[in-house]
């Protein structure tokens, strides 16, 4: 080999690990959470946290966005894991600043906001009344002397006009699905969900046994999910979730899981309005 095929060759080669390295190191750039250790706390309600059979196997509307902040993100999950818990545990576990994200269609709320970084919308949602199949509750007058059932840490009497509340039995189950399961076992008469868990449920695992018996006026809320409060992690999540709802990434995760829901003008892709200076674009990472 001659001394300018030999030349030539060593420049070509030069000229590969170049551009091999300014890709890694731009890739690197766009992985803000590289490096970052995440404690992740999910609790089961379908169709936002599905457990398949065992705990390892997971999918729904929160767990596949979380997946998708990861990846575009850089974060690895502690212990390489999910961390499941009920309700109330994963907001006691939360508010003590051990988990960096939370996500059970957690109403975006000023309480939660006390605590947590909310994150945008994922779901605009609303509360139904599930009975059993063989209930004659229409409505919220038919509650008057009934037993509701609900998840620790929830007061579904709050949606009621007060002399109706003041006339409903409360049960507490430790878990979401304790909850539908008391319900179809006899032991209450009615209880509060998300019409989207309602539906998944019914639909599925209570068929035959459970069915909606109404939509509760006026009880719209928007659901996400929440993250540690004021964090560099946090504001990463929050910009790239806010990324994901811009260019449809959110909404093909929803309809995947809940085909028919028509998002609300303001939660449409073409309507999302990204921060000119986001953390994403920030020059700290």
């Amino acid at each position: 080999m001659n001394i300018k095929d030999l030349l030539g060759k060593s420049l070509l080669a030069a000229g590969l690990l170049s551009t091999c390295l300014f890709t890694n190191s731009a890739l690197a750039k766009n992985l803000p959470l590289e490096g970052h250790v995440l404690y992740v706390g999910l609790s089961p309600i379908p169709p936002f946290v599905i457990i398949n059979g065992e705990f390892s196997d997971l999918s729904g509307i929160d767990v596949e966005i979380i997946r998708e902040l990861q990846r575009r993100t850089g974060f690895t999950l502690n212990q390489n894991r999910f961390h499941i818990m009920s309700l109330v545990d994963l907001l006691d576990v939360g508010k003590q600043g051990k988990l960096d994200i939370c996500a059970s269609a957690i109403p975006l709320n000023a309480e939660h906001a006390k605590n947590f970084t909310l994150s945008p919308t994922t779901y605009r949602s609303k509360y139904v009344v599930v009975v059993p199949a063989n209930s004659s509750i229409n409505n919220r007058n038919d509650l008057v002397g009934k037993t509701l059932v609900a998840e620790d840490g929830n007061d579904p009497t709050d949606l009621l006009p007060d002399n109706i509340a003041s006339q409903v039995n409360l049960k507490n189950e430790h878990t979401t699905f304790m909850t539908f399961y008391s319900l179809a076992a006899g032991n209450a008469d009615a209880m509060l969900a998300e019409e989207p868990m309602a539906t998944d449920v019914v639909d599925d695992w209570a068929q035959g046994k459970l069915k909606v018996a109404y939509t509760v006026k006026n009880s719209d809320r928007d659901i996400g999910m929440i993250f540690k409060k004021d964090t560099f992690a946090s504001q990463v999540l929050y910009d790239t979730f806010k990324e994901m709802q811009a260019d449809g990434t959110i909404a093909n995760i929803v309809h995947k899981y809940v085909p028919n829901y028509e998002f609300p003008e303001d939660l449409k892709p073409q309507n999302i309005h990204l921060e000119n200076n986001t953390a994403i674009a920030s020059t700290k990472y």
